[in-house]
């Protein structure tokens, strides 16, 4: 049933009845039940055509993404038997391996196709494609970080925010697309 139709059907038939909606990321994981309630428009301005209330779902940011992505990683390393501190060089060069994917990914992008367009908005299907792939070899520069990551016991998260922290207030000079950091400048 679409929603507008739920949505009529809730207006013009039974007002008072009870909705359980389902949430799932894909047809091989569970759904999640929750509530469905629909506030009432009058507090809101025109253009609020329908607001969907007390879900009973966790809202979602950024974090929380990544934690889920991070733990489904994880949850793939393990399964693999990586987890382990001594398979860490090894990790080392396979991230060093994924890193010169994504150039040569990059590199076809911009230089072999001259597409310097990096905007979402371009129909290109070639564009497309290309782009399509530098974020697949992207992820697994991500995907290999996070479990060397977790084989030194490092938070991927907390190692971002220190160098952040380190970063932040740096001053300096961009020179032909490279920040200088100030006392690196001669």
């Amino acid at each position: 049933m679409k929603v507008k139709d739920l949505i009529m059907e809730l207006i013009y038939v039974n007002p008072d009845a009870e909705v359980r909606c389902v949430t799932y990321q894909n047809a091989n994981e569970d759904a999640d039940e929750f509530a469905l309630n629909i506030r009432t428009l009058e507090d809101y301005e025109d253009n609020v055509d329908l607001v969907l209330d007390n879900l009973n779902v966790g809202r979602f940011n950024e974090d929380q993404v990544f934690e889920i992505l991070r733990n489904k990683v994880l949850d793939w390393a393990k399964n693999k038997n990586l987890l382990h501190e001594e398979n860490a060089e090894k990790q080392f060069m396979k991230f060093i391996e994924e890193v010169f994917e994504f150039r040569d990914e990059w590199l076809l992008f911009v230089h072999e196709y001259n597409k310097c367009s990096y905007g979402e908005a371009d129909n290109d299907p070639e564009v497309v494609e290309l782009r399509g792939n530098m974020k697949l070899e992207m992820g697994d520069v991500f995907i290999t970080l996070i479990i060397l990551c977790d084989q030194l016991n490092l938070d991927p998260v907390d190692c971002l925010g220190r160098a952040y922290e380190k970063i932040k207030d740096r001053k300096g000079k961009t020179i032909n697309g490279v920040f200088i950091k100030e006392g690196d400048l001669k």
